[in-house]
């Protein structure tokens, strides 16, 4: 009897892997959201403008997203072709991992700013100055100095 059940949950245990395999990253992103999600909930109720309806769309709507990039980033850093894992990959799964903390850490920074204003105004103004796309859109020029730049190895 245990043979019959096992069988199938062996199944897809082993297909499982082609899913997802970085389950400590699951787990940190997972906090993260609930984090962003408790201080977004938060911060609606302040300013009075909590909908049920909002919250609930744009909630199913982040996770669905997230799951997808995050199986969207195993297949980058564990595809594999001829028994080997394509290296050349490997970067775009760490980058969209690395993007979607980023993500919910200047959400979680925007919803703490809403609720208590406790950093420094330049340092929320320097966030926003990026659109959704990493472009900068401050209205002006970045200012870097000559020696902010790295000094040349040759």
């Amino acid at each position: 009897m245990i043979a019959i059940t096992s069988l199938p949950l062996t199944a897809v245990s082993e297909g499982f892997q082609y899913v997802y395999q970085d389950w400590e990253f699951a787990k940190w992103i997972a906090i993260a959201v609930s984090i962003d999600t408790f201080l977004g909930v938060w911060k609606h109720l302040i300013h009075k403008d909590a909908s049920s309806e909002s919250f609930f769309s744009r909630f199913t709507k982040k996770i669905v997203i997230y799951i997808f990039l995050m199986i969207l980033s195993n297949f980058a850093s564990h595809a594999t072709v001829e028994g080997s894992t394509v290296g050349a990959m490997q970067w775009i799964g760490t980058y969209i991992c690395v993007f979607m903390m980023v993500r919910e850490i200047f959400s979680i920074i925007e919803n703490i700013q809403a609720i208590y204003p406790i950093f420094p105004r330049n340092f929320v103004k320097h966030m926003k100055d990026f659109n959704d796309k990493g472009d900068y859109i401050g209205g002006g020029p970045i200012g870097f100095s000559e020696k902010d730049a790295p000094d040349d190895a040759s």
